[in-house]
């Protein structure tokens, strides 16, 4: 009876938007607009949130909002597979928890994209601190040999390879073509990548070379500074690797407890 009303009211809506076309080219039309006013609003958003580290990963917001999507629907297809194997294996759970299933994976896919962008450009941070510590570094040693400040720069970031250095390449670049301080253009690239330590050196060092101060000591006490900074996550990331290695053990230890001490629960609990 029921499937008998659906092909009944199945086939009179097919009968209504073909005697009357019109209706159904406008709600497309309409639905399309409104696809894409949603797909405009969805990029300003990630470009907006997520700015400087689509810069540093080097995505587009159009590709981070498809990749969204894209995993938005896998992930409801994802929860509706899990919602079939419980059918299959006869678990019986409520439809609430079913829809709950479903949106929760669907939440899940919709926003992991956003943490795999902000784990890469987290990453591509702390590289990059660790190659701009190497390059101030040949920048002082450059300096120490009698270079210029200028020459010193451009030739110390033509001494590395990698990302790191082809940015900073390509800063000086564009600071040599606007005819402006390299410093600044630096300070910028910190300030477009979120890198504020970029900034706070840029800054430091033009304030050194403006008012006659020795450079060299404070782009040898800059590098110092973040080498030293390095080296302080790098322990702390190694201590907590260290800690979360323990929980396996304790996890052991608990079950060899409770594998030992069941039979005389059992015992005591069977005596009542």
């Amino acid at each position: 009876m029921i499937a008998v009303v659906i092909s009944g009211a199945i086939s009179g809506l097919g009968v209504f938007f073909i005697s009357r076309p019109g209706v159904l080219r406008g709600k497309v039309q309409q639905a399309r607009e409104q696809i894409r006013h949603g797909m405009i609003w969805l990029v300003h958003r990630s470009q907006v949130r997520h700015r400087a580290d689509l810069a540093i990963v080097g995505h587009e917001a159009s590709e981070m909002v498809m990749r969204k999507l894209t995993s938005l629907f896998v992930g409801v297809v994802a929860g509706v597979g899990i919602d079939v194997f419980f059918g299959i294996a006869r678990v019986e759970i409520s439809k609430v928890l079913g829809a709950m299933i479903v949106v929760g994976a669907g939440v899940v896919g919709f926003f992991l994209p956003d943490s795999r962008v902000r784990v890469q450009a987290s990453r591509r941070r702390q590289d990059f601190l660790h190659a701009f510590s190497s390059y101030l570094d040949l920048t002082n040693v450059l300096l120490a040999g009698g270079a210029g400040t200028e020459t010193a720069l451009i030739a110390a970031a033509d001494a590395g390879d990698g990302w790191s250095f082809s940015e900073i390449r390509d800063a000086l670049t564009r600071a040599r073509s606007a005819r402006r301080s390299p410093w600044v253009e630096l300070a910028n690239l910190g300030e477009s990548y979120n890198i504020p330590e970029l900034a706070e050196v840029a800054g430091s060092v033009q304030l050194a070379g403006e008012h006659g101060a020795r450079i060299r000591l404070s782009l040898s006490a800059r590098a110092d500074s973040l080498r030293n900074r390095h080296m302080g996550e790098i322990e702390a990331q190694a201590q907590a690797a260290t800690e979360r290695m323990g929980i396996p053990m304790v996890l052991l230890f608990i079950a060899f407890i409770a594998l030992i001490g069941y039979p005389a629960v059992h015992l005591v609990l069977g005596s009542f």
